[in-house]
């Protein structure tokens, strides 16, 4: 299945005028790599936690973490053309993209938020993918409620010392590098802390529903000190730091649910028309034609609203309200595209897991980095604050 597809390149067209044409071999140097290193595994890649490794090493290798950077590890690239390189190899295998979206916040966070030194020591690493990253910020009794984390970090001299857990960590236990959140004196504040940091372990992989190739554990901090030097940004600002980077992975989780769903459609778009229903194919009836024109449409739809929210990131202006409109969006379409897809396939697609799993992937991501009734409180906040 070819992936990087003709609806693509004309947007890329419409959006950048001719330096799509350029974005649009990049892309489909990466679509190439998914098509042979990617997706012909991504069967095997929903049924053991941590099989996706060898496909993001090779995607590391082509350096598609670079693509919304710039300077010298960068290529500066739009992150919208960042975003829609998500979507591709989430069409190929969505625990892949998750894996490599939740990696990208991490390094953005020291990028973006980081001094020289950690840009050095760290980001240069995660960027060519040296050192794998994870995005600690969720605790199990604090979700939505980032405030509400009960993590430690109380100054020790030269050091700050940890103490506390998060939970549902993508990439834990892989992970070379943690970004981790704590409240300190100051406020919440942002530590670099090394996967070998006494103090520091990696509970057992948690199962789930999908997602399954992309590792999920408990990280636990007790007593776990970590230098001074390794606070990113200034104590007591890291809750404005998460707001800004999950800002931007939720344009990336849209991406990756525009992908799943996608992948979705193909597969019960091509089965609509091999399937003898009624003395002709299932694509004939109207019903059938009714269910693809509204997955075509919400797949359209949300793509465009990830494109919007990218644009807006790029120009430098406040992008929050339209990154959690896109997620919102290509998340709940997404579950719905899915859905509609196991319809057609009738009995396969409820016992056939390459059929179902793309619905197990997207429905995750109705709740992870951001719940969409959370964003949607986000979205009429803001909406309520420009009226008054």
């Amino acid at each position: 299945m070819k992936l990087l597809r003709a609806e693509h390149k004309r947007l890329l067209k419409a959006l950048y005028g001719a330096e799509g044409e350029d974005y649009g071999r990049v892309l489909e140097a990466i679509s190439l790599l998914l098509e042979t290193s990617v997706l012909p595994h991504s069967k095997e890649f929903d049924e053991a936690a941590g099989g996706i490794a060898p496909g993001r090493r090779a995607l590391f290798d082509q350096g598609i973490c670079r693509l919304a950077f710039p300077s010298a590890e960068g290529t500066s690239l739009p992150f919208g053309v960042y975003a829609m390189a998500m979507e591709l190899v989430a069409s190929a295998d969505a625990p892949t993209a998750m894996s490599i979206g939740i990696h990208n916040t991490v390094a953005e966070g020291v990028f973006r938020f980081g001094n020289d030194d950690q840009r050095k020591r760290v980001f240069t690493d995660l960027v060519e993918g040296r050192r794998l990253g994870a995005f600690a910020l969720t605790e199990p009794s604090s979700g939505s409620d980032a405030r509400a984390m009960k993590t430690t970090a109380v100054k020790n001299g030269s050091n700050y010392t940890l103490d506390g857990s998060k939970m549902f960590i993508t990439n834990a236990g892989d992970a070379d590098i943690y970004l981790v959140f704590a409240a300190s004196a100051k406020g919440h504040s942002a530590f670099i802390v090394d996967k070998s940091t006494p103090g520091l372990s990696v509970g057992k992989d948690i199962p789930k529903l999908g997602m399954r190739g992309s590792r999920t554990a408990e990280v636990r901090f007790s007593d776990c000190s970590v230098p001074a030097g390794n606070l990113v940004g200034k104590e007591g600002e890291a809750f404005e730091y998460v707001k800004f980077l999950l800002s931007g992975s939720r344009i990336v989780m849209g991406s990756i649910c525009v992908g799943i769903a996608l992948t979705a459609y193909r597969k019960a778009l091509e089965y609509s028309k091999q399937r003898s229903l009624f003395n002709g194919e299932l694509s004939e009836l109207q019903m059938t034609r009714e269910k693809i024109a509204d997955m075509r449409t919400e797949l359209s739809s949300s793509r465009l609203l990830c494109a919007y929210a990218s644009r807006l990131k790029d120009a430098g202006v406040d992008f929050s309200s339209e990154a959690a409109q896109a997620k919102v969006a290509a998340t709940e379409s997404a579950v719905r595209v899915c859905d509609r897809a196991i319809q057609l396939f009738g009995g396969y697609g409820y016992t056939d897991p390459d059929v179902h799993r793309h619905w197990r992937d997207a429905r995750l991501l109705t709740i992870g980095e951001g719940a969409s009734e959370v964003l949607r409180m986000l979205i009429a906040g803001k909406e309520l604050a420009e009226t008054r």
